[in-house]
């Protein structure tokens, strides 16, 4: 059941652009001169945003021993980069938290599947002192958004994928580019440079399944395969193809990480799974 180019672009095509506050907050935050009080501003304009914002600021995740109230003090304690990904994360919320049938991700599943991805791909970076833990944030956060595209070919073929992957020694989403002729992290591609993302998330998002492909940026996406990797094996939200897209030993040799390290991030993840704000 090949799908032409052409159908999945008028797909991605149909899907609603990004609010223009998120795309002037990524473009202010990517200029050095850039002063807070101007990236206040248009944060302000946009009441969602700033309520997401200082909501997750607020979260455990961040763990600040006093309640962080003004959206000048959260852009100043949490920083630019911190900041764009939190302003992505209440922009992208409402397409993340519908339900994807063909998936079986119920409603909200890959919203809760993509927050945890993004966290232990910073938490992965803050750990082994990598240089993008704030990008490795919002491309975890985005990794999978081109399920929102395919979702509706995969519920065609969903049944067979599933089956087939227990013959053949391919991943599902391996499969999905056989069968459908695309999979999701590509699509995901097309999706994010139709929103006009900097090509260090399109490439993230675009082989984080393949991150050994990456014709740049090759170790964020090796962090983001790994993020997603064990934020499947955690169990929160992601779908039927959870655990049917193992990490890679390539991807782990690249990072210089073992088993140990692994056990450490998952442990520390999980201690934040109690927080009932982290995911609203």
């Amino acid at each position: 059941m090949t799908i032409k180019l052409e159908h999945v672009l008028k797909r991605v095509q149909a899907l609603p652009p990004l609010p223009t506050s998120a795309l002037r907050v990524i473009a202010l935050t990517k200029n050095p001169a850039t002063t807070v009080k101007e990236l206040e501003t248009v944060i302000g304009q946009d009441p969602s945003l700033t309520a997401g914002i200082l909501r997750q600021a607020n979260s455990a995740y961040y763990g600040y021993a006093r309640r962080i109230s003004s959206l000048q003090e959260a852009i100043v304690m949490l920083g630019f980069q911190v900041t764009q990904g939190l302003a992505m994360a209440s922009a992208v919320a409402p397409l993340l938290k519908n339900n994807l049938i063909g998936y079986e991700i119920e409603q909200e599943g890959l919203w809760k599947h993509s927050m945890l991805t993004a966290m232990t791909a910073k938490r992965l970076c803050q750990y082994h002192k990598l240089p993008f833990g704030d990008v490795a944030f919002t491309a975890g956060l985005l990794h999978d958004i081109g399920k929102l595209v395919i979702s509706i070919y995969v519920q065609e073929v969903g049944p067979f994928l599933v089956e087939k992957v227990k013959e053949v020694k391919l991943s599902y989403s391996e499969l999905e580019e056989k069968v459908i002729g695309y999979n999701h992290a590509t699509v995901g591609g097309f999706l994010a440079r139709t929103w006009f993302l900097p090509e260090d998330l399109v490439s993230a998002i675009s082989y984080h399944h393949s991150p050994s492909q990456a014709p740049s940026y090759p170790e964020l996406a090796c962090v983001i395969h790994v993020a997603n990797g064990l934020a499947s094996l955690l169990g929160i939200g992601g779908g039927v193809d959870s655990l049917l897209n193992p990490i890679q030993q390539e991807a782990l040799d690249k990072l210089s990480l073992k088993e140990s390290d692994l056990e450490l991030l998952m442990a520390d993840l999980g201690e934040f799974l109690i927080d009932p704000t982290l995911f609203s």
